[in-house]
């Protein structure tokens, strides 16, 4: 019988399916392309911000199964517009503490994984969204999640200058459906692929 792992994805329009820029998101495109037979719960809606992720935290909690889970979070998108960036990262490590104490006493096998900023047409997010991914990279080595997909040093999305084109990102905020199936392949996929190797 094939090992079946279970992905649980949570955050904003970025990773809602036909969200945002109306695309099919990184984590359905990664489906087919799992080393192990993957399910998928998405959790993620359209402008949500860590209050609307605190909300339905314990949801979130509650889909854990008795397999393998990966549990990936893209949170900061609609924070970091407004919000500094220091204070982000403290609410955001505090949101990650508790799924991480959460899942120690649950004893069922998470990895919890995190993601750098892709940028949005809009000075003050880029400026905030840069302190924030140099912090948000030391993540794993402090103990705050256990791995973090960098799509920000994409040489083609990841810059800045990135979101001012519509055919990289058609309103300025949300990556094409090339953007999305580049998150898949180059970054989200080897990141994945690369958990519960071997499978036990």
């Amino acid at each position: 019988m094939t090992a079946v792992r279970y992905l649980i994805v949570e955050g904003s329009s970025s990773s809602v399916d036909n969200g945002g820029a109306g695309t099919m998101s990184y984590h359905t495109l990664y489906l087919p392309h799992a080393v192990h037979e993957t399910d998928q719960q998405c959790f993620a809606t359209d402008g949500a911000e860590l209050p609307q992720m605190l909300a339905r935290q314990s949801s979130v909690i509650a889909a854990f199964k008795d397999v393998p889970n990966i549990l990936f979070i893209q949170g900061g998108q609609n924070d970091l517009l407004s919000m500094d960036p220091s204070v982000w990262l403290a609410n955001f490590s505090a949101y990650l503490a508790t799924f991480a104490a959460a899942i120690a006493s649950s004893g069922k096998l998470v990895r919890l994984g995190i993601s750098t900023h892709n940028p949005r047409n809009d000075v003050t997010f880029n400026a905030n969204r840069a302190i924030a991914d140099r912090a948000l990279r030391l993540f794993p080595s402090q103990r705050k999640c256990d791995f973090v997909v960098d799509w920000a040093v994409d040489p083609t999305w990841g810059p800045d200058s990135a979101a001012a084109n519509q055919i990289l990102y058609p309103d300025g905020t949300h990556a094409s459906q090339a953007g999305q199936n580049n998150m898949e392949a180059s970054y989200f996929r080897a990141a994945l692929n690369s958990l519960f190797s071997p499978l036990t």
